[in-house]
């Protein structure tokens, strides 16, 4: 007797293509808003440590009359060059792999599992073990699958078939507990991690110490 295995409902199916736009989208997205805690630490102390590396390098012209030292001079590029980057990945001017680009996911959200495919491969996950899914996300446009802290699946709300928001939030709160986070929503802000806290203490650290440096 031969027991054939029962599918899988699709509660949920969504075809997203992967463009320049929802990249843009979600790089904004990752640096001001989920990871906005850890962008305003770049940014804050990468503008400090290239300001007093200007200064450093000022009062070493004046002081000794002489060329800043080649150490100086890097610090501050190297600086410059992250407050640079980061705005631009703010502002969404990221780079697209060409291979990438155009290639269409599709998301379908069963009772059980989600599993999102394209031509090349497919990726399931079990609601009962979720440790490879950090959040989920949701926001006007967009859900996204948040894989790490930079990394995740886009999911185009105009993608879906037969899509009901309020049904598709409750199904998302339902499956993804904690793990669910409601952008939507400007009351819940996402709170700040340990690892964010310790980030910043020793970035500000390591300013103390160069400007104790400079000033011996």
């Amino acid at each position: 007797r031969r027991w054939k295995m029962k599918e899988q409902k699709n509660l949920y199916k969504n075809e997203t293509k992967f463009t320049k736009e929802n990249l843009q989208t979600f790089s904004k997205f990752i640096w001001l808003k989920y990871n906005k805690f850890r962008y305003l630490e770049i940014i804050i102390f990468s503008c400090l440590f290239f300001v007093f590396g200007i200064i450093g390098a000022i009062s070493q012209s004046v002081k000794y009359h002489k060329i800043p030292n080649t150490f100086t001079l890097i610090f501050v590029l190297i600086f410059a060059v992250v407050i640079i980057k980061m705005i631009k990945l703010a502002k969404g001017n990221v780079k697209i792999n060409s291979q990438a680009n155009d290639i269409t996911y599709k998301y379908e959200f069963t009772e059980n599992y989600l599993l999102i495919s394209t031509e090349l491969a497919s990726q399931k996950f079990l609601y009962t073990d979720l440790s490879n899914i950090k959040n989920i996300c949701n926001t006007e446009k967009y859900i996204y699958i948040m894989i790490n802290n930079r990394q995740g699946f886009i999911v185009d709300k105009r993608g879906f078939e037969n899509y009901n928001d309020q049904d598709f939030t409750n199904y998302l709160k339902d499956k993804f507990n904690d793990k669910y986070i409601n952008f939507l929503d400007e009351t819940k802000k996402k709170l700040y991690s340990i690892k964010d806290i310790i980030f910043c203490v020793i970035l500000f650290m390591m300013f103390c110490t160069m400007v104790l440096s400079f000033l011996n």
